[in-house]
């Protein structure tokens, strides 16, 4: 996650059974544009080699479905639950407890990468009625909260392919290329409250 503070103004509020009760709207979230054929299901997952941030109570269900989440991983991945999470946890209000934990990186990735590049945690889902072991932030990128703020992850952090990358001048918005993510963190109902803010912002006048 970000740590920046970007400059808002406007409030959207998520709908029903999100995490969050408010979230200011970051500009650049508005105003970035993707390139023809951006799709964030192509993802290289160059966003979590250095491993990813979480709330405890995500590892937590995590590590009480680790007979599934082992079944998941390559051979060559750690088993041992005690080598997938830092024992660091800080303070971030982002996060629904106001704490976070790290993921540990084993060979330049994190340990839930497995040799596809691919996320076993979702593959331990295994959709719908499974649990959902996925991180909350890991689903929303490149969508992300930082102190309270609705925006997108630092482009330094995103993949250099077109998977997750903004790109000026593209003729996509954040709507079209980041839909799934956008209603994972807002509900159906905050993403019709944010495109209202996004249309009354296209109504005013250049500053």
């Amino acid at each position: 996650m970000t740590r920046g503070r970007p400059e808002s103004s406007e409030v959207v509020r998520p709908g029903p059974g999100a995490c969050h009760s408010g979230l200011r709207v970051a500009p650049d979230l508005l105003e970035a544009r993707f390139a023809a054929g951006c799709d964030t299901r192509l993802c290289t997952a160059a966003c979590c080699r250095s491993g990813v941030w979480l709330d405890p109570r995500e590892r937590d269900r995590v590590l009480a479905h680790a007979g599934i989440v082992r079944q998941a991983m390559d051979p060559d991945q750690p088993r041992d639950p005690r080598r997938w999470f830092s024992r660091r946890v800080v303070a971030d209000p982002d996060f629904p407890s106001g704490r976070a934990v790290h993921t540990r990186v084993r060979n330049g990735r994190c340990v839930f990468l497995n040799g596809a590049g691919r996320c076993v945690l979702q593959k331990a889902s295994g959709g719908r009625g499974g649990p959902q072991l996925k991180p909350f932030f890991c689903s929303a990128f490149p969508v992300t909260i930082d102190h309270g703020v609705l925006t997108l992850d630092h482009p330094k952090r995103r993949s250099q392919r077109r998977c997750c990358a903004a790109t000026a001048g593209g003729p996509l918005t954040v709507f079209e290329t980041c839909r799934a993510e956008l209603r994972h963190v807002l509900g159906a109902v905050g993403v019709r409250r944010l495109r209202r803010i996004a249309a009354q912002r296209a109504r005013l006048p250049p500053r």
